[in-house]
C-alpha cells in the first residue's frame, strides 16, 4: 500500500490538474529530463527505473495506485534521475512543478507533508536493496513475488494483478535473464508457481513464504 502522509489528497483538491492516461510502455517521464510536474498514480502500475548502459537499466521500484511521482526531482529543482514508464495502462493526475511549489510553499504542513512522502519512498527503496543483497537468486524472486501479492493482489485464479516479463523480474531481483528463465522453471518444477506471458500464478503461497526465508514476523 503507497505511503503518502495525505499529499496525494491535498494535490488531487487543486484546480489546475490534469487527468493523464498511459498505456502499457508509454512513458510519463524519462531520465534527465527537465522536472515537468508531479504524477498521482489513480490506477494502473509504473515501474520507476535507471539505465545502467545502452543495453541495462535496473527498475528500483513498482508504483500502483496512491503514489506519487517526480517529488524528488521538482522539489529539488534538477532533472528527473530516474525514469517512469507504464507497464499497464495507467491513470495519473498531473500538477505542474510551477503550481506544486505555489502550493506547498503556501502552508508550512504541505512542507512536512512532502518531507514525509520522500522519507517512506526511501524507506522503501532501502529495504527492497536491502532484501536483495542478503539473499542468494531463488530468495530475492519468492521474496519479490511476496512483496507484489501484497501490494497488488491476486485474482480469482490465484494470478499476480500485474504482468511483468522476464526482463522486468530479472530486473528487479538483480538476476540475469537467463538466469530468471532459469528459477521460474525450477519454480514450476516444486509447484510454488507458473508463468506464462507475463502472468504468474501462485499455486503454494505457504512454500513460497519458506523459500524466502522469512522471520516469523513477517510471516504473521
Amino acid at each position: 500500500m503507497a505511503i503518502n502522509n495525505g499529499l496525494e489528497e491535498i494535490i488531487k483538491n487543486q484546480k489546475n490538474l490534469q487527468e493523464l492516461i498511459f498505456h502499457k510502455n508509454e512513458p510519463l517521464f524519462m531520465e534527465n529530463e527537465p522536472p515537468a510536474g508531479i504524477y498521482c498514480i489513480e490506477s494502473g502500475s509504473v515501474k520507476i527505473f535507471k539505465e545502467e548502459s545502452a543495453e541495462l537499466s535496473r527498475i528500483l521500484h513498482l508504483a500502483t495506485a496512491g503514489e506519487i511521482l517526480g517529488l524528488h526531482s521538482v522539489v529539488n529543482s534538477h532533472p528527473y534521475t530516474n525514469s517512469a514508464v507504464a507497464i499497464s495502462d495507467t491513470r495519473a493526475c498531473f500538477i505542474t512543478s510551477d503550481d506544486f511549489m505555489e502550493l506547498i510553499n503556501s502552508n508550512n504542513t504541505y512542507k512536512l507533508l512532502v518531507m514525509k512522502s520522500l522519507c517512506s519512498r526511501i524507506d522503501s527503496m532501502e529495504d527492497h536493496i536491502v532484501r536483495i543483497s542478503e539473499k542468494m537468486s531463488d530468495e530475492r524472486f519468492a521474496d519479490t513475488l511476496l512483496m507484489l501479492i501484497d501490494k497488488y493482489g491476486l485474482n480469482r485464479t490465484k494470478e499476480l494483478n500485474i504482468k511483468l516479463s522476464i526482463d522486468e523480474l530479472a530486473s528487479y531481483t538483480c538476476t540475469s535473464k537467463s538466469y530468471m528463465k532459469k528459477i521460474i522453471t525450477e519454480f514450476a518444477h516444486r509447484g510454488l508457481v507458473t508463468f506464462s506471458s507475463g502472468s504468474i500464478r501462485v499455486l503454494n503461497l505457504p512454500m513460497l513464504k519458506t523459500t524466502a526465508a522469512l522471520s516469523p514476523a513477517r510471516q504473521a
